[in-house]
């Protein structure tokens, strides 16, 4: 029998988490298909920033509906943590992306053409679960 438990996260304790976040994956749908796509990102001041290629299915989002998804676990202390954000994209502004500094997520898959999609988050939600009580 588990003795784990869930909390059940506020918005203040899902943005604290996005900030030390750095992995994430983002389910959109494409050409009728939904899409499952991992992504580095960067947050700050309630924006989540991706790196992406203008001809990427991920730069799809801009204007169309989405769910980004962050999580981190541990498997030595069996816990973990997720956050889901329900948000709107759009092509990240010069401004944006000045004010992110040395903090931009970088793509791992790299590209030419990059290109950086701003999230604004609509709505957050989050889970922390423990294998034994707190």
């Amino acid at each position: 029998m588990s003795t784990g438990t869930i909390q059940e996260l506020g918005e203040d304790d899902c943005r604290e988490l996005l900030g030390v976040g750095r992995f994430a994956r983002v389910a959109f749908r494409r050409d009728g298909r939904l899409e499952l796509l991992p992504v580095n990102y960067a947050y700050d001041a309630g924006i989540i920033l991706i790196r992406t290629t203008a001809h990427s299915g991920l730069a799809t989002i801009v204007g169309n509906e989405f769910v980004l998804e962050a999580d981190h676990h541990d498997d030595t202390y069996q816990t973990g943590w997720s956050v889901t954000v329900r948000g709107t994209a759009q092509l990240a502004s010069q401004e944006q992306i000045d004010s992110f500094g040395s903090r931009m997520p970088n793509s791992w898959a790299g590209g030419d053409d990059p290109i950086h999609v701003a999230i604004s988050a609509d709505e957050l939600s989050g889970r922390r679960a423990r294998a034994f009580p707190a």
